[in-house]
């Protein structure tokens, strides 16, 4: 019996609603979103899931639960869960923590590892590639533009909280 490849996932219309301002920047983050949750669906990952271990990747040091969920914008039950199928999967395991018997440590097994740098590699193959496609793109320039937009998105949050 021939098996048949997965079907393309399904890409959403994301024109922008009437009541969102043409200034709007949140339709084209929504696209961007969307395009990288499909190529992301390349590694059979649940998003958050594919989330966690990343963070595991890039910052051992924040391997208790609680780290984990404030790092990612998590509330900790779902870091449970997302722990929970990690090491399903054989990618984390926890360990007691040295110090406090009520709290754990995560750590990526061997595998965990392998996965999460192919994950990264990929996602910066995808994105290289589809940026060499822009015949005039100033990197350098799209770069401290975003920057500066992140920068004031924060800045505006901080304000707001404050207020």
């Amino acid at each position: 019996m021939t098996q048949r490849p997965a079907p393309h996932p399904l890409r959403r219309d994301c024109h922008p609603p009437e009541q969102v301002p043409a200034t709007s920047m949140l339709p084209l983050w929504r696209r961007i979103h969307q395009e990288l949750m499909i190529r992301g669906q390349k590694w059979q990952l649940p998003a958050n899931v594919a989330m966690v271990l990343v963070h595991l990747h890039h910052h051992p040091e924040d391997s208790e639960p609680a780290a984990m969920a404030a790092a990612n914008y998590f509330p900790r039950q779902t870091i449970t869960f997302i722990l929970d199928q990690l090491e399903r999967a054989g990618l984390a395991v926890r360990h007691p923590h040295p110090n406090d018997r009520r709290r754990k440590l995560v750590a990526l097994t061997s595998k965990g590892k392998k996965k999460a740098e192919e994950m990264v590699r990929g996602m910066i193959a995808f994105e290289s590639a589809a940026l060499r496609t822009i015949a005039d793109v100033d990197l350098p320039r799209l770069q401290s533009f975003l920057t500066r937009y992140a920068d004031a998105l924060a800045a505006q949050n901080d304000r707001d909280l404050n207020a």
